[in-house]
């Protein structure tokens, strides 16, 4: 540009010093020619531009080589804390299964439980009946000793025939605790154990399964903000080259 600049007065002079020349030698003189304008130099071609979410980038703005820096390590973090969370679904659904399958082994169980449990509480009733009869029988064994006389007599009658009633009671009761077998409140105390245990995993798992469920969904609207705030935008590719170098 600096050498038109300089030589377009000195090639005016040349065509001054033409024409004078052809005055002198011609009726009629021609019109100087114009002097060719000078081409307008090329612009810079524009770097390359490229989208974070992959696709043409709705947001016409550019981000900075700073904002890209920052978009990036976001994604980043993002990818990592959706790993992490993918990483406990598997876990969580095994677990899941097999607390299934303990609830419904329990439930078997638990309707033979509650069938034992109630023939215990109906031969607990029995026993404490048949204490209270003894009780009863002892107390009007040791009255009636200090009675005499017929009335006496047939009243220690009706007590030797209860004794005889009782004792057939105590019998029978004992054959029934014998069929239950001594083991039998411990089952009872084994499986209410074991349904106490499973609640608490069960308690545990809901609560684990929740707080995954919870950052799952906070990893999406922190997606969501990341999408519009940089997937959407463009970015120069030479950035994020010097990025990629530590720049």
């Amino acid at each position: 540009m600096f050498t038109t600049v300089f030589f377009l007065p000195r090639l005016a002079a040349a065509v001054l010093l033409v024409l004078a020349c052809s005055v002198a030698g011609a009726q009629t003189p021609a019109k100087p020619a114009k002097s060719p304008a000078p081409a307008p130099a090329p612009k810079a071609a524009e770097g390359k531009t490229l989208s974070l979410g992959g696709g043409t980038g709705t947001d016409s703005r550019i981000l900075t080589r700073d904002e890209l820096r920052q978009c990036i390590k976001r994604q980043e973090t993002l990818a990592t804390r959706r790993a992490e969370v993918e990483s406990q679904r598997d876990p969580l659904a095994k677990e899941k299964e097999s607390l299934v399958q303990e609830q419904e082994a329990l439930k078997a169980d638990r309707e033979k439980m509650e069938g034992l449990r109630q023939t215990i509480k109906d031969l607990n009733a029995r026993f404490t009946a048949y204490a209270a009869r003894v009780t009863a029988f002892n107390d009007r064994s040791k009255a009636v000793q200090e009675k005499t006389g017929r009335s006496a007599d047939r009243e220690r009658d009706a007590l030797e025939h209860e004794r005889g009633e009782l004792q057939k009671e105590q019998a029978s009761l004992e054959a029934d605790r014998a069929k239950l077998g001594e083991g039998t409140q411990q089952q009872v105390e084994a499986f209410n154990a074991r349904a106490t245990a499973l609640d608490q995993r069960v308690a545990d798992w809901n609560q684990r399964n929740g707080a995954l469920v919870d950052a799952a969904q906070g990893v999406n609207k922190e997606r969501e903000a990341w999408v519009a705030e940089c997937g959407d935008r463009r970015y120069r590719e030479e950035d994020e080259i010097a990025i990629r170098k530590g720049k």
